[in-house]
């Protein structure tokens, strides 16, 4: 039987904490615990996952916003790990790691970080924006596969069919940053509302009938709009991409909600993996629901 390498959050804190002369994505302290929660998940898939016959051909791994895979925590300048930095690092070795990177720079960074790690020969990058990218990375996904896609725009950058296309590759569970706060919240009425081909309207797809429903609110009330938006993004991923059970995490800064954490999956045991990964804090105490 195989020997594996577990790391756990602080040791790949660690070997992160060098400066090594490459780029960072600055970061508010936030991503600490979006980052930690997916550290966890992947380690406990990967565990439970690898290896087993059902997926003949592995545990594949998506990431579409992938950056340089490290990040520094405003204003400590702390260093931490980022998504594709994680992916490589998982307790069982994922089978495939699809990446892509909408800038340059930021995509031969990654690059050359990757190249340095154990997964040199397991990942495949993509330069480009990943709505544009998607036929392609779902080329490279091997039929037969568990997929974990992370999902991590800075806005309204995701679009809904490419969640769409993404989902049609078998059993794929997504962790998707749902900017109902960052964006949507502050734009919806001034930005998009006349718009029929504005960012909201990619985002959250064809038939979402978001103006009839926002227009039918009896409160303008940002926990009101924000659930809203999120019901209908749910109700999208379960009629069009047959989701059937979800999860979301509020992601606060200093002054309030920031956007959420949505997870989905078909299948039930994906979100007990799920519930798991963020029952601990990263302080170590246990998060009370």
């Amino acid at each position: 039987m195989a020997r594996y390498r577990r790391y756990t959050w602080d040791e790949l804190c660690e070997m992160v904490s060098h400066d090594d002369a490459l780029p960072v994505r600055d970061s508010g302290s936030w991503a600490k615990h979006k980052l930690f929660a997916w550290h966890r998940y992947l380690d406990i898939v990967t565990t439970a996952m690898v290896d087993k016959p059902q997926w003949k051909t592995g545990v594949s791994y998506v990431d579409l916003f992938a950056g340089p895979g490290v990040c520094t925590i405003r204003p400590s300048g702390e260093r931490i790990p980022g998504s594709p930095f994680i992916a490589a690092h998982t307790s069982k070795p994922l089978s495939r790691i699809l990446l892509c990177e909408l800038d340059p720079g930021l995509a031969a960074t990654c690059k050359k970080r990757m190249d340095a790690g154990p997964a040199r020969h397991r990942y495949h990058f993509f330069n480009g924006d990943c709505n544009v990218e998607i036929d392609r990375i779902i080329k490279e996904l091997p039929k037969g596969s568990l997929t974990l896609a992370f999902l991590d725009p800075t806005g309204l950058h995701l679009h809904f069919e490419t969640v769409s296309k993404l989902s049609e590759h078998g059993p794929v569970d997504l962790l998707i940053l749902f900017p109902d706060a960052i964006d949507i919240l502050r734009n919806a009425e001034h930005y998009y509302f006349d718009r029929t081909d504005s960012n909201l309207d990619l985002v959250l797809g064809e038939g979402s009938d978001w103006r009839r429903k926002k227009a039918a609110l009896t409160s303008n009330e940002g926990s009101v709009v924000r659930k809203l938006f999120l019901e209908i993004y749910k109700s999208q991923l379960e009629r069009i991409a047959g989701y059937k059970y979800f999860d979301d995490l509020v992601i606060k800064g200093p002054s309030g909600p920031l956007y959420r954490l949505v997870f989905a999956t078909k299948h039930q045991v994906a979100l007990d993996f799920w519930n798991k990964s963020v029952k601990k804090e990263l302080s170590g105490q246990q998060r009370l629901f």
